[in-house]
Parts: structure tokens; sequence; C-alpha cells
């Protein structure tokens, strides 16, 4: 790890940045919002709830976005989305679906944090798994699922997109040509490694995600460092207590990984 112990002798003079531009790796289309100003949406749970949200909104068009409070992407994203959903109430119908988080707990601390005005609802772990397999949904998020009017799929991303993307899926019923960038981001293998620096198995992740991305294409945080735990911070980068690996490809990032098997498999995933 001497790249990153290089890296970070210097990180604190770009410290004041960071917190100025949280998430700029991922979300440079980040839409500000004053929280103060936005009424929190309803907060509905199950996969019912989800079946007759599109039942009930039929008529319209609708945004699904599925999103995990783990995703650093899907973080920038989501007041992106809620700004284009509360420009445009009324005549669309947007729904932001919790499909990573394996407690309630953790969406609702969250939502203490930050404010959003469209609809979320959680999936628990078997609600999720049996969705993305009907729903045919990669192993990535944020991936967004546009419906016309009719019901019928026109729009199906994943990664990030700004709020033209959103707009133009839900008023012309097209989307902007952005394939080959994001074709090209899809190419670009990026892991966060999280962890104490001196713990073994964090040791272990750091090599396997070196050996998959190359040194340049590895993060490293220790959370027990200030510096470090400031940028995770900032990045909304989870502490779960434990050392853990995420793959990210372009602008979408995968699930939190405790193992090198896991992150080889979850590369391989992510790569087809």
């Amino acid at each position: 790890m001497t790249a990153y112990l290089k890296f970070t002798d210097y990180l604190w003079i770009p410290i004041v940045l960071i917190f100025l531009f949280p998430v700029i790796r991922y979300s440079g289309s980040h839409t500000t919002i004053d929280d103060d100003l936005v009424v929190q949406g309803p907060l509905m749970s199950g996969r019912e709830e989800l079946d007759s949200f599109l039942s009930d909104n039929l008529g319209k068009p609708i945004i699904v976005n599925f999103w995990a409070t783990w995703c650093t992407p899907c973080v920038g994203e989501l007041p992106v989305i809620d700004e284009v959903f509360r420009s445009m109430e009324g005549r669309i119908a947007v729904v932001a679906v919790d499909l990573g988080d394996l407690e309630l707990e953790t969406l609702l601390k969250f939502r203490e944090e930050i404010n959003l005005s469209m609809p979320v609802i959680w999936l628990n772990e078997n609600d999720a798994a049996k969705l993305k397999d009907d729903w045919g949904l990669s192993d990535v998020l944020p991936i967004t699922v546009v419906f016309d009017s009719g019901g019928n799929e026109t729009a199906r991303v994943a990664g990030t997109r700004d709020s033209s993307f959103f707009r133009n899926a839900v008023e012309e019923g097209s989307v902007p040509d952005t394939a080959s960038e994001h074709q090209s981001q899809e190419l670009e293998l990026h892991i966060n490694v999280v962890g104490i620096e001196a713990d073994s198995l964090t040791q272990i992740l750091f090599a396997s995600a070196v050996e998959l991305a190359g040194e340049e294409g590895v993060d490293f945080y220790d959370p027990s460092i200030p510096v470090d735990s400031l940028s995770m911070e900032a990045l909304f980068l989870p502490n779960p207590g434990y050392s853990y690996a995420q793959p990210c490809v372009g602008d979408a990032c995968g699930r939190l990984l405790r193992t090198p098997e896991e992150l080889r498999q979850a590369v391989l995933n992510l790569s087809h």
C-alpha cells in the first residue's frame, strides 16, 4: 500500500475541496438542493408496494430508480431525480427503490440526513433478489427504468445520468444519445477498499483489488485515520465496522464484498 501512503501524506492539503465537492468522482451532474425546502416523501416497504405504485400510476410516464445507501453514485444522483420529480409533479411518477440495504434501519438513518420528496420503497433481501430476477437487473447500482404512459418500458440504464436524460425520457419518450460515453465508462473498473490497514483481511482485499484493477484503479480508506474517515463521509462510503471492497464500473457500483473470492466473482459478473 506504499502508493496509498504517499497519497495520504498530502491528502490534508485539499481537504477543504473535499467538503466543497462531495462525490466529485461520480456525480458531476449532482444538483444541490436545500433540504429545508423539501418535504420528505412517503416511505413504503415491500414488493407489493412497488407493484401497486406502478399500477396506480398507469397513464403517466414513470421513472423507477434502483439504488442503495452504500452506493456512492446513487446518493449523488438522487437529488437530480428528485428535482425533476418536483418540477414535473403531477405530470410524471417517480419512485426510488432501495434494494441494496439489508436493514430498514439503514434507510431510516439515511433519511435523517437527506430529504427526498419522491416516494421511496425499501425491499428486504428476499424481495430484492426476486425483483432482480423478474426484472433482469444487473449487479450494479444505480439502475433506472423508464416507462411511458401506457406502461411500456422505454429506457433502461445502469449508472448515473443528468437531469436532461430524465426530462427527455419522460417528455419525449426518448433519451439523449450518451450510449458511447457510458460504454467507455463501463470498461473502467474502479475498486474502493475500506478497512484498518494493519488488518490481514484488509491487506488481502487490497492486494486482490490491485490485481484486478491495477494500483491506479484502487482507492484505499482506513476509517481509523481521521482524514480517511472524513473522505469516506464526503464520498458517502459506509463504515460497517468490517473490511470490504466495492467494485465499480464507470459510474455504477456493486455491493460491499468481504472476501477476495466474492470480489473476483463480482468483477467477472460486471465484465458481462
